[in-house]
This record gives structure tokens, sequence and C-alpha cells, in this order.
């Protein structure tokens, strides 16, 4: 794997845990919403997945134009 196709993996695994340790502390402070907080945060969650999953094909198109392999 080349630099930018590792950032932008690392980039989706940090914004999942952003999003839950911010999920988690909400709820933990405010129990009276702690359905409706973990309903947003699961939210978030799947939004930052999506747009990372767009950004990391873009990376391993790059690669494979250049001819990288994904095995290094």
């Amino acid at each position: 794997m080349r630099a930018r196709l590792l950032t932008e993996i690392v980039h989706v695994v940090a914004g999942i845990a952003a999003a839950w340790a911010v999920g988690s502390l909400s709820a933990w402070s405010y129990p009276l919403g702690r359905r409706d907080i973990w309903t947003v945060t699961g939210a978030a969650m799947v939004v930052v997945l999506v747009l990372g999953i767009r950004q990391v094909q873009r990376a391993m198109a790059e690669e494979r134009a250049r001819g990288v392999s994904h095995d290094r």
C-alpha cells in the first residue's frame, strides 16, 4: 500500500473512532437522550464511512493507473 491509500484508510478509521467517542461521551453525560444520541452517532458514522470509501476508491484507482502493486 502506498502512502495516499494508507492515509485515506487511517482517516476513515479515525473519523469513525472520533464519532464513536463523541457519541459515547455524550450518551454518558446525558442519559435521558441516550437513544437519540446513539441514533445520530450511528448516522454520523455511516456518513463518515460512505464518504471515506469514495476517497479510498479514488486512491486505489490512482495507484492502479500508476501501475503500483497492492501487495507491497
